[in-house]
């Protein structure tokens, strides 16, 4: 029996739907759990910056990897703060706006760029809380105190700072630099999770950018 054009049509149709939540599940392959050094953030920035005084890490993303590469600005649902208010508190400790002080600013950047690529996943409130616990499991000043690279303004060994990293969290870390000649600063460690958004994963170490030594 010949099948029509509409029933060949129909079956197309049929087998895009099926298909389609195959394919949206598999956006992307892990995450890097980006943190930031404020006072080196600041220092490339001119004029006031609010975490110039700050000492601890915080949030720079969570940012969705498809074959090594970001994958952002994705079709998704737009930033709704309404969603996240009850994870306000911890947010504005762990990611805020070191810049600008301007923290939902910031949060609705970086769910609109990076955190709605995850959305086959994690919905805005689960992504937000996973970006929590990230940061509370990922203790990077601790691990480097530990490994006696405190923070002090003065010149540090990759090698070091990798090694101290790797030690302490069993995975591999990126490292993250900016500047030139002699002002090099560390500005961003990254460490590597899994899809699951909970599974610590080795980070490709060529996706380092920084020379052999430079300000921390």
């Amino acid at each position: 029996m010949k099948t029509s054009r509409r029933e060949i049509v129909f079956m197309f149709v049929l087998a895009i739907t099926i298909f389609l939540p195959i394919v949206k599940s598999q956006t992307f392959d892990d995450f890097w759990f980006v943190q930031q050094w404020p006072p080196a953030v600041c220092s490339f920035q001119q004029g006031r910056c609010v975490g110039q005084g700050l000492r601890t890490f915080t949030i720079h993303g969570v940012w969705p990897q498809k074959g090594g590469t970001s994958v952002v600005n994705c079709p998704g649902t737009p930033f709704d703060f309404t969603k996240i208010s009850s994870l306000e508190t911890d947010l504005n400790r762990v990611w805020p706006n070191v810049i600008t002080g301007d923290n939902k600013f910031f949060w609705s950047h970086e769910w609109n760029k990076h955190g709605v690529c995850s959305e086959s996943k994690f919905n805005m409130k689960a992504y937000f809380q996973m970006a929590i616990n990230m940061r509370n499991s990922i203790d990077l000043m601790n691990a480097l105190k530990v490994g006696g690279l405190a923070p002090n303004g003065l010149s540090k060994s990759k090698q070091r700072v990798q090694s101290a990293l790797r030690t302490h969290f069993g995975k591999e870390p990126v490292l993250r630099c900016r500047g030139t000649g002699s002002n090099i600063r560390l500005i961003e460690i990254v460490m590597c999770f899994d899809d699951d958004g909970v599974t610590l994963i080795n980070c490709n170490p060529v996706s380092s950018n920084c020379a052999n030594s430079f300000i921390f």
